[in-house]
């Protein structure tokens, strides 16, 4: 693909590329951020390209796995703080046990209940409100076993909160 064939089909496809990575990174910042590594990055490889048959369907294809990539990346970093926290919430002295009834504490003692696998699908599908199609290609995981995963997660959950509402109600 030539410069000027370059500028012709992706740059016009601007506006429609940030609003694909905005509905799937809620954050406008990132959104613009995105879209311009993804574009950096076509333009790096324009030349060894050919021209896309339906150039909207080839620049939302291209922002939408740069937007998926981003939150993968961002994912595994908000697990490991959240693993952080949860190792210092677990250390902590008896005069802390009132910061661990805080919601934030409750919800991190929730998830860290959950194997891996199940924490890293609920909490794309919770906090990132990924589709289960999009949590599959982030995660590798079938759809169909997403959906089994979400549904198991959840029940953990629920089973957890009804045994601590026993707790508290005792």
């Amino acid at each position: 693909m030539t410069d000027g064939e370059f500028k012709r089909i992706v740059l016009p496809q601007y506006r429609q590329m940030y609003a694909t990575a905005f509905a799937i990174l809620r954050d406008s910042d990132e959104a613009s951020d995105a879209v311009q590594d993804s574009i950096s990055a076509l333009w790096q490889k324009h030349t060894q390209m050919k021209p896309p048959d339906n150039a909207q369907n080839f620049c939302n294809r291209t922002i939408r796995n740069h937007c998926i990539d981003r939150l993968r990346k961002n994912s595994k970093q908000y697990f490991e703080r959240i693993d952080t926290l949860y190792q210092f919430s677990a250390e902590s002295n008896a005069d802390s046990e009132v910061s661990l009834n805080s919601t934030s504490a409750f919800i991190m003692k929730c998830l860290m209940g959950l194997n891996k696998r199940h924490r890293e699908v609920l909490t794309l599908s919770i906090f990132s409100q990924l589709s289960n199609d999009e949590i599959s290609t982030a995660t590798g995981e079938s759809p169909e076993n997403v959906r089994v995963i979400l549904s198991r997660g959840r029940k953990t959950i629920k089973e957890y909160l009804k045994n601590e509402q026993k707790f508290r109600n005792k």
